[in-house]
């Protein structure tokens, strides 16, 4: 659908002049004039008056206007709807992801966007929330995702879904049998902390540090993934502070013990990072209109854990 000649007019009218509107268009003024001409001749009338030195709607340019700008608004909802449509996404798709969206989020998406689109070739990498930013920024992924953002002009963020953070202690602790804690309760305790790059352990530092213990807790280990705080916290080691997204299916089995202290649950967001250099790849366009759909089925999900 040929449109060009169309969105000139709409241009020279909204810019007031013929120079403007080249300029806008990255076209020659003589080229803009041309298409101008050529509509008055194709419908037999004047539409823009120049004889004033200004340009000036007719009678019959405001008319054309309208029906210009409804043709256009027409075709871009046409182009939405096609595109919505098309089956044939497909071609690879690499995500980075730290450790907690990587292993417990991003599959059950991962799961039906491959239903969706089977032609697509999605591959994940796991990596520490620092260097998730990184690779959107290098062009090494087409999409990240991290338990914080970075405050960087060249990426873009947007979330992806709630989290919420549990202490977690072995089952025979004597801290897992109170009903209520004082979080002075876990002073001189050993703690479990994730490596250096992490977000939990980020988040771990701030929390602890918000409840006066920063220097009240004894750090025992500092071990690479979620999966080995949980077995040592099951082992005996000490106790920890992890996502619930990771923690709840060893909760429920008595692997590991929550603990349950006074005050708000403690929240924090997963985001997708995406460069603000390049436009989406269709299937990390697809992909993110999935997780816009899914997050309020993820919020359910986390409520109901």
């Amino acid at each position: 659908m040929n449109t060009k000649s169309l969105r000139i007019f709409i241009e020279v009218v909204r810019t007031g002049g013929f120079s403007a509107a080249a300029r806008n268009l990255g076209l020659t003024q003589p080229a803009v004039s041309f298409q101008i001409r050529a509509l008055e001749k194709e419908y037999g009338n004047t539409l823009i008056d120049r004889s004033t030195g200004h340009c000036r709607l007719t009678e019959a340019g405001r008319s054309f206007l309208s029906y210009a700008r409804s043709i256009i608004e027409t075709e871009e909802e046409l182009q939405r709807d096609m595109g919505e449509r098309r089956s044939e996404v497909s071609g690879p798709l690499a995500i980075a992801a730290s450790n907690i969206p990587g292993e417990y989020i991003m599959p059950y998406i991962l799961a039906r966007f491959r239903e969706r689109y089977p032609l697509t070739d999605p591959r994940l990498t796991i990596t520490d929330s620092g260097k998730v930013p990184e690779s959107v920024r290098a062009g090494e992924v087409d999409l990240g995702c991290a338990g914080y953002r970075e405050e960087d002009a060249r990426l873009e963020y947007g979330l992806l879904c709630e989290d919420r953070l549990v202490f977690i202690a072995p089952p025979g602790h004597p801290l897992a049998s109170r009903r209520v804690l004082d979080p002075r309760a876990m002073e001189g305790e050993p703690f479990i902390w994730r490596e250096e790059g992490s977000g939990t352990r980020s988040h771990m530092v701030r929390i602890l540090a918000d409840l006066g213990l920063d220097k009240a807790v004894e750090g025992s280990m500092k071990l690479g993934s979620t999966m080995a705080v949980i077995q040592a916290v099951a082992a005996g080691a000490g106790i920890s502070l992890i996502s619930l997204w990771a923690a709840a299916a060893y909760i429920e089995r008595g692997k590991i013990a929550a603990l349950r202290f006074k005050g708000p649950a403690l929240r924090r967001d997963f985001y997708y990072v995406l460069s603000r250099r390049r436009s989406p790849s269709p299937p990390a366009a697809a992909l993110l209109k999935l997780v816009k759909e899914e997050r309020p089925h993820l919020d359910e999900k986390l409520a109901s854990l």
